[in-house]
């Protein structure tokens, strides 16, 4: 019992890792975009929230006690009935001292 329920907790966390995908730049000396997609939602604000998830890591991985500041959010919700489309979004952000 305990190996299907890794099994299956492993099929779950590969099915949602294949069903996003995230680009991080530097966009200036203190400036960073990042943007992505999210196969299993409609809603852009989730991605949304997802890559403040991710810009809070890259700041920490600059520096311990750095914390980002959004300054720009951008978000498009799925259609239903048209392939090409993903709920998306596109942050852009400083990396600044917590204080």
């Amino acid at each position: 019992m305990k190996r299907i329920i890794t099994t299956l907790g492993l099929f779950v966390l590969t099915s949602v890792v294949a069903g996003c995908s995230w680009t991080d730049r530097q966009i200036g000396p203190n400036d960073y975009e990042i943007s992505g997609y999210f196969d299993f939602t409609m809603k852009g604000e989730v991605v949304a929230k997802g890559l403040e998830d991710q810009a809070c890591l890259y700041c920490k991985g600059i520096q311990e006690n750095l914390v980002p500041q959004v300054y720009y959010i951008t978000d498009k919700n799925r259609i239903f009935n048209y392939e090409a489309q993903r709920a998306s979004a596109v942050i852009r952000f400083h990396c600044i001292p917590n204080n």
